[in-house]
């Protein structure tokens, strides 16, 4: 072989390298080129506008390069799935320099409506029988912000498989009555002399959800063909889609509303209370 086919093998070699190293530092990491291969445009800008938008998608998806030329085969072949479904395991938000300290200073307020949050219990004990994770509450699907926390799957454990005029952990839970008296019905009214008096939230409010959350059998189908024999094996299959493959909640569960949605059309046994209160 003469030191020609020898120098221009070995310049082929060293170009194909520095491409395939640049490809695999610069191109592949680079979030704005996810979109190119992934329908992931709204959750890009989502992303952009975030508080995370300095955080480059690899720091908190975990996916290859390997996986992505894998990707490309199944494209090719047609077995390739378009939605957006990711995996963002709790390790890689509780790394360092991101929120290694949120297991210790783990109560945060929410001030818009006075509720204290405690991550802890909610990340390292079992709730109603599931296992959470970091996105069973920052979901980046239902509620349109990325990372945000969305409300509605806070109802959804609170107030799934309990009656309408109660909450499963009760309203003391997450938040106070009202610290000063209000008008009702033209007559001032303290909740906390209400409370004392032994009163109960349910008497005046009567409906504070709307909706049950259950989720309907046919929403197995939008991803199992005819798969709907674990259905009732509700220990099952949370487990499967919580816990292992992080499935929003709101994926399958309709929501439920929460709110003064019912009240009664007169406080019951005013004047008793009134004259307690004295």
């Amino acid at each position: 072989m003469s030191k020609k086919v020898i120098l221009v093998a070995l310049v082929f070699v060293v170009i194909m390298g520095g491409i395939y190293i640049y490809e695999l530092t610069v191109v592949f990491p680079s979030p704005k080129n996810c979109k190119v291969c992934h329908f992931i445009t709204p959750y890009y800008k989502q992303w952009e506008t975030s508080t995370h938008n300095k955080v480059p998608c690899l720091k908190c998806h975990e996916y290859s390069a390997t996986r992505a030329l894998v990707g490309q085969f199944m494209f090719l072949a047609g077995a390739y799935n378009p939605r957006p479904l990711t995996n963002v395991p709790d390790k890689n938000c509780l790394q360092s320099g991101c929120h290694d300290k949120r297991l210790v200073e783990s109560k945060v307020t929410f001030t818009k409506r006075g509720i204290t949050f405690d991550h802890k219990t909610h990340f390292t004990e079992m709730k109603r029988g599931i296992k959470l994770h970091c996105r069973s509450c920052h979901s980046d699907i239902v509620q349109g912000s990325h990372i945000k926390v969305s409300m509605n799957v806070c109802f959804l454990c609170h107030f799934k498989g309990v009656s309408h005029d109660r909450a499963f952990t009760g309203c003391p839970s997450c938040h106070s009555s009202p610290k000063q008296p209000i008008v009702v019905m033209g007559k001032t009214f303290s909740h906390n002399d209400a409370l004392k008096a032994g009163y109960k939230c349910n008497q005046c409010h009567t409906e504070v959800t709307k909706g049950d959350g259950v989720t309907p059998r046919d929403k197995c189908y939008f991803c199992h063909v005819e798969r709907t024999e674990m259905y009732n094996d509700v220990k099952f299959v949370h487990e499967k889609h919580v816990a292992h493959k992080q499935i929003d909640c709101l994926w399958c569960h309709p929501r439920i509303e929460h709110g003064k949605i019912g009240m009664v059309e007169k406080i019951p046994m005013l004047k008793q209370y009134h004259d307690h209160a004295k």
